[in-house]
């Protein structure tokens, strides 16, 4: 495979990924795939977008030296951590690795990823390969696809957070234009941030005039969308209030509709009549001709017919009227102080409110990480702790500590070893060490030199049986049988004197050779046995903070110094000051680890990565406030709607009443056209042709009261649709905003491993993709390969 180039992250989700994955801990409990990890998929892109190679690095956090089974489909795989071998079957990978961070690199075979990724460059409208375009001047423009990989599993496409920044050097384009970008200035750059949110496809397009034309690499960062949304906040009462309203109307309203539809059936009825009634006439008039009475039997039919007719024009208009009553309840359920409308506008304006306080939020966080960097800058001891040491000092003789300024973690340190060397002195004196104690100014002429010696003696002895086995057993054996047979008398005599040393050793005679090293064997063995009760009697007397006689006895005892009060005194005394002297040096020793700690690159990167999430819940914030003002506008929209609808109504029931007063006008007339029935029969050939006229409208009326019933229908059916559609409005409405909430929440999305589904327990995937940058080659210079960067290089460089 080509050689893997260097990718170094500059987005803000890459940093924030890589502070977790190295700031955090997570706990190995087990062997196995099963042992917590990240996967740090690194991406090298060609220029077009299509991929190049990808390598992973598995993280693992060990608390201590573990058996590794990981599972991956690799070319190869390379330790990061230590120089040990990778065994690779197949595709698992085992090794032994240590506590702490363990890195491991993976090449992977395959090229996939969940997103497809296509570029292209045009330059005064022709397209171009990216290497055509180093040093070129003209219109630019360039596109960029993201869009799903069917091939991946849809899971990362579907819940990760995709982050593409391309940044253009202002010193050669101008008339820059990125719709849909986040500008941000990088020196004499702009940074163009483009966010794909889960599950989402996008199309960029970038267009600039250039002149010597170069850019830096185009990187693409991938990590799992979350954003933390509290439904609980969310309070849709005013807004379900509303929607009740809204409901009632619509029941009012496909009541009114029903009674419409039976006014309409009952002035279909009376056009039937009405149809019958003329052609009666009609009939009446002919038979007039014939005779008068005839045209008095269709009169009267005509008259039934009308009556009938104004009783169903009355009962349409009062449906009609009935129809309107409900339309202006549904009108008043969007409008006024109470309204839905209202209620949206109240949304949108605590959203504002929501907006306000995230900002605040930033704000505090903010302070918060200043007030942190300001911990480990303070002196650790009082002022009265650093007099008693000074006074520690004098007492014991070290000159290095003098007065409170003087006081700090080195001459601390020296002072600890200085009583150290003094307590060595005590332990490792052999007989007349009393008279030395006999008072507390005796300290200051402790053996130090005789401890140190009889240390490089004890050393030399070592050495002297690690190179002889077989000697040392014939030593050892004697010291002890001579132990065995000395009398309590002759101890002492045997430690009055330090151990010979080699040199002296050899300035004797051969005859007295041997008694010398028996003599040095057995002081060895007696200084070793002095120095480890001395450091258990320590140990207990730092657990058990005794301060008796008996204490004082067994340090006697145990450092065979014999049972007379003032060695003890003094080395108790020697004890206890060492312990507080060390304390002191461990508070200075701990401060100077906050202060380091708190300078590490890698703690201030995860205070960075803090003030960075405030930030960015207060952009979520923002969106949803956007949300909120949107979703008002379109109840606003609906409201105009309603008010529309009711204007129309009322002008349908203007004419219902129109209709009924033309009907009335209409039994008038006919009571008028019996009364002239006489004259009638006079022109009964007129009265004829007339009565023709008469049943073709009324046939025409019939019809037309037909197409009345079956449009009075269709707004039944319609109304009792609406009256359907929002019967369940409030269980709608809350439905989709928890989908929305979750769809940005993440919540229900579990990490899983990308390289293989046998990795059961993954923390982290993140993504990091990237093409190489567009370069104006330098005159007269060769091309030169880099040499392969190693794992903290490519870290270090993520922070560059």
């Amino acid at each position: 495979m080509k050689k893997y180039r260097n990718l170094a992250v500059k987005s803000t989700a890459c940093i924030l990924s890589a502070a977790m994955l190295f700031g955090s801990g997570f706990s190995a409990a087990a062997a196995g795939s099963d042992i917590p990890k990240d996967e740090n998929v690194y991406v090298n892109l060609n220029q077009d977008g299509s991929v190049d190679g990808i390598y992973v690095v598995n993280a693992f956090r060990l608390e201590k030296e573990t058996d590794i089974v990981d599972y991956g489909k690799y070319d190869s795989v390379k330790n990061l951590t230590i120089d040990e071998e990778l065994t690779k079957k197949g595709d698992t990978i085992t090794t032994t690795a240590p506590a702490g961070n363990f890195f491991y690199q993976g090449n992977l075979k395959t090229k996939e990823m969940p997103w497809e990724i296509t570029i292209h460059y045009y330059l005064d409208g022709k397209e171009m390969q990216a290497d055509e375009l180093a040093g070129k001047n003209g219109s630019l423009k360039i596109t960029i696809h993201v869009g799903k990989n069917d091939s991946v599993d849809e899971e990362f496409f579907e819940n990760y957070l995709l982050q593409a920044t391309v940044t253009m050097n202002m010193d050669n384009c101008s008339s820059l234009k990125a719709a849909g970008a986040t500008v941000g200035n990088k020196g004499t750059s702009k940074q163009l941030v483009y966010n794909i949110m889960a599950g989402q496809e996008k199309d960029i397009v970038i267009t600039a005039d250039v002149l010597d034309f170069e850019m830096d690499p185009i990187s693409f960062q991938g990590v799992p969308m979350s954003f933390d949304l509290d439904r609980d906040t969310l309070s849709m009462d005013s807004l379900y209030d509303k929607t009740g309203e809204i409901k009632d109307a619509a029941n009012e309203f496909s009541d009114g509709a029903a009674e419409l539809s039976d006014g309409a059936g009952a002035l279909k009825d009376g056009a039937a009549d009405l149809k019958d009634g003329a052609n009666s006439l009609k009939e009446g008039i002919e038979s007039y001709a014939d005779g008068a009475y005839s045209l008095g039997d269709g009169v009267d039919t005509l008259k039934d017919g009308t009556d009938d007719l104004a009783d169903g024009a009355s009962e349409l208009a009062d449906g009609i009227s009935s129809l309107k009553e409900g339309v202006d309840k549904l009108a008043g359920g969007y409008n006024g102080d109470e309204g839905a409308a209202a209620g949206a506008k109240k949304l949108a304006e605590g959203a504002d409110k929501l907006k306000s306080g995230a900002g605040q939020l930033s704000d505090g966080v903010n302070s918060l990480v200043g007030m942190m960097q300001g911990i480990g800058k303070t002196d650790p001891l009082t002022q009265e702790k650093k007099e008693e040491l000074v006074g520690l000092a004098q007492k014991v003789g070290y000159s290095e500590i003098t007065d409170t300024n003087s006081v700090n973690a080195i001459t601390l340190s020296g002072l600890s070893k200085y009583l150290q060397a003094q307590i060595i002195g005590i332990l490792s004196s052999q007989g007349g060490g009393n008279a030395i104690l006999e008072d507390k100014d005796s300290l200051k002429r402790l053996p130090e030199e005789q401890g140190k010696k009889d240390i490089q003696d004890t050393e030399e002895t070592e050495t002297a049986d690690e190179t002889d086995a077989s000697e040392e057993t014939e030593e050892t054996e004697e010291t002890e049988e001579t132990e065995e047979t000395m009398t309590a008398e002759e101890e002492p005599e045997s430690t009055e004197e330090p151990p010979k040393s080699a040199e002296d050793s050899g300035k004797e005679s051969n005859s007295e050779e041997d008694q010398g090293e028996a003599d040095a064997a057995v002081s060895n063995v007696k200084y070793e046995k002095r120095y480890n009760a001395y450091t258990l009697a320590t140990l207990d007397y730092q657990r058990k903070n005794w301060n008796d006689d008996r204490t004082k006895v067994m340090i006697i005892q145990a450092a065979d110094l014999g049972t007379l009060p003032n060695p003890g005194d003094a080395l108790v005394e020697l004890l206890v000051a060492k312990a507080g002297v060390d304390q002191a040096l461990g508070s200075y020793l701990a401060i100077g680890g906050i202060q380091g700690k708190l300078d590490d690159p890698t703690v201030q990167a995860q205070l960075k990565q803090l003030t960075e999430g405030a930030s960015a819940l207060k952009d979520g914030v923002a969106s949803l406030a956007d949300g909120a003002g949107s979703l008002a506008d379109g109840i606003s929209q609906l409201a105009d709607g309603t008010n529309q609808l009711q204007s129309g109504v009322s002008e349908l029931n203007d004419g219902g009443w129109e209709l009924a007063d033309g009907t009335k006008d209409l039994q008038s007339g006919v009571s008028d056209l019996v009364d002239g029935v006489k004259e009638l029969t006079d022109a009964s050939d007129d009265l004829k042709d007339g009565s023709g006229q008469l049943a073709d409208g009324t046939g025409d009326l019939f019809d037309g009261t037909n197409d009345l019933l079956d449009g009075v229908g269709e707004l039944k059916d319609g109304t009792d649709e609406f009256k359907e559609k929002t019967s369940d409005i409030d269980e709608k409405i809350d439905e989709e905003v928890n989908k929305v909430i979750t769809n940005f929440s993440g919540s229900d999305f579990t990490p899983l491993s990308f390289v293989s589904d046998k990795n059961t327990n993954v923390n982290l995937v993140q993504f990091i993709m990237k093409t190489e940058g567009i370069k104006i080659p330098e005159k007269g210079k060769t091309e030169t390969v880099e040499e392969p960067l190693t794992f903290w290089q490519r870290l270090l460089n993520l922070f560059r």
